[in-house]
């Protein structure tokens, strides 16, 4: 009986709550246009696009067909043509004035999006690390690539992110996302004790919720501590009644812990609770008749 780690967050809904939000009136956003500055200057947008690899003669456009493209690279995005997509949010970025503003940072967020579509990641966390140069830094720029590097599998770069957003905002919900992903991207490298050192970090500084308790009793599970996970999980019990599906997880986990702790019986009588308040499924049913007969 495995136990059960979380999903990774998926990627897209938050381009639909933006397209839903964000609808560019063209004269509006002329008039409106504001241009990022950093540290007191202007930035060029030839620095973003050297930055992304993307080719430019220097000399851009300003023109409306920067819509066109956007709109282009948006319906491509929604068929699933990614790299399609890709190419005209760099069209739209090229046929652009030459500096940075409101516009560029929309169009860098769905550029992002749609390399997570390709499955590169690591490119996704990058575009947004641009934006955290262009844009200041914002928690949710830190905590979106943090997600995006663990994804990547490049824990190291994601830890770094994390580091940055806590300091920022250490009580922010995408911080808080960030560091669950990232610690389970240490879980799963064998990195135990980082991943511990992480959770307890976050514990003191004030983090207490059920999923977190979930998180460390699934580390120390991994990491053969099974005493240590049982001890997470009903500490996590302790304050899920709130939260059912966190609940499930971590019932379903105390269950996986007994079992690998040779504690047959507590594990079927864990999972007759969990039955009970959560209903059964073949793979439950199964994992029972097997308790039966230890």
């Amino acid at each position: 009986m495995e136990s059960e780690a979380p999903e990774c967050s998926k990627d897209g809904t938050e381009r639909k709550r933006r397209k839903a939000k964000v609808r560019w009136e063209r004269n509006e956003e002329d008039r409106m246009r504001k241009v990022i500055w950093k540290q007191g200057r202007k930035l060029c947008l030839l620095g973003v696009l050297a930055a992304l690899s993307i080719f430019a003669s220097g000399c851009f456009g300003g023109g409306k067909e920067k819509y066109t493209f956007r709109e282009n690279g948006i319906d491509l995005l929604e068929a699933g043509d990614y790299e399609g997509a890709i190419q005209a949010f760099d069209q739209a970025l090229k046929a652009s004035d030459g500096m940075v503003g409101n516009f560029e940072l929309d169009i860098l967020k769905y550029r992002a999006e749609a390399e997570c579509g390709t499955g590169d990641y690591e490119a996704a966390a990058n575009t947004y690390a641009v934006l955290n140069q262009v844009d200041g830094e914002r928690p949710e720029y830190l905590g979106r690539s943090c997600l995006l590097y663990v994804k990547a599998g490049a824990v190291d770069k994601a830890l770094e992110q994390y580091q940055r957003a806590y300091a920022k905002d250490p009580a922010g919900e995408t911080t808080q996302e960030a560091l669950l992903a990232v610690g389970q991207g240490l879980t799963d490298a064998g990195r135990f004790d980082d991943a511990m050192g992480l959770y307890e970090s976050a514990l003191s500084g004030g983090m207490q919720n059920a999923e977190l308790y979930n998180r460390m009793g699934l580390c120390q599970l991994d990491a053969g501590k099974i005493s240590d996970a049982l001890d997470y999980f009903e500490q996590g019990l302790s304050m899920a009644d709130q939260e059912p599906e966190v609940r499930k997880k971590l019932v379903y986990n105390k269950a996986a812990a007994q079992e690998q702790n040779a504690d047959f019986a507590g594990a079927f009588t864990t999972l007759e609770s969990y039955v009970q308040e959560f209903g059964s499924t073949a793979e439950i049913e199964k994992e029972m008749t097997f308790l039966k007969t230890r």
